[in-house]
């Protein structure tokens, strides 16, 4: 899944081998795509120096998060229930060393024929032994604060959803522009907002009883949209260890 979003294009590498200056050049369209492959992932100098980063620089482990929250929010819920995130952060962030600003998750659902759901997603990954751990309601961009500027800020939602937009296909623009409008214009029938939590612990400290937080307790604060948090734990491993396991996977599987 990783290999896949980092390093897919906006157009069909194979439409490509039809121009001549391909045709002239000896090499195929599979040489370009192992190169963009290649490129596109990113190398932890730390950890290739066998240094664990700090996490505040891990792109790995905020990746990892991205990643699963994508996952949960567009394979593991219900049918009917799960959402469309057409582009993916981790696709098309500015730097591929860098973890990505704004939102990490934009999606949609369609509910009957006249509204859409508007999935505002946001991912951390923690192994503080507190519950819950600081990144849900304690720092400054919290969980519950960043989700809190999403409720009471308009225009910034707004502005986030109509650059996200842009770099859509005409279907997913269309649902989305939809939406777009009816915020602006206070059309409440026509759009509702899901506030998408991911918290991505390990067994060492996971507590599905209070690690939702404040975003729990203060769900009210969120209404008329809803709250979906959702707790991610790895068995038997620590997010450390999981986290450089995935980074030496997909190092292997970048390398064949």
């Amino acid at each position: 899944m990783y290999l896949k979003q980092r390093s897919q294009t906006h157009f069909d590498i194979k439409d490509i081998s039809e121009q001549a200056l391909f045709n002239n050049l000896g090499f195929g369209t599979d040489a370009l795509k192992k190169i963009i492959n290649k490129n596109a992932i990113p190398i932890d100098n730390k950890r290739e120096q066998g240094i664990n980063p700090i996490a505040l620089n891990d792109i790995y482990r905020s990746d990892l998060g991205e990643l699963l929250m994508t996952y949960y929010f567009e394979e593991k819920l219900p049918d009917g229930e799960r959402f469309v995130i057409p582009l993916k952060n981790i696709t098309f962030r500015e730097r591929a060393e860098l973890p990505g600003r704004g939102l990490d998750a934009i999606g949609y659902r369609k509910v009957g024929d006249t509204q859409v759901e508007i999935l505002l997603g946001e991912a951390k990954v923690s192994a503080d032994k507190k519950s819950p751990p600081a990144v849900v309601d304690l720092n400054i961009d919290s969980i519950y604060n960043t989700q809190s500027k999403h409720k009471n800020e308009t225009p910034i939602v707004v502005q986030r959803l109509t650059d996200y937009v842009r770099r859509l296909n005409a279907h997913d623009a269309a649902i989305l522009g939809f939406a777009i409008i009816s915020i602006e214009n206070q059309l409440t029938d026509n759009f509702s907002i899901t506030y998408g939590c991911t918290l991505v612990r390990d067994y060492t400290c996971v507590n599905e009883s209070s690690d939702f937080g404040k975003m729990k307790s203060n769900q009210v604060d969120f209404e008329p949209g809803k709250v979906h948090f959702s707790i991610i734990s790895f068995s038997g491993k620590t997010i450390n260890d999981t986290v450089d396991l995935f980074y030496t996977k997909v190092q292997e599987l970048i390398a064949s």
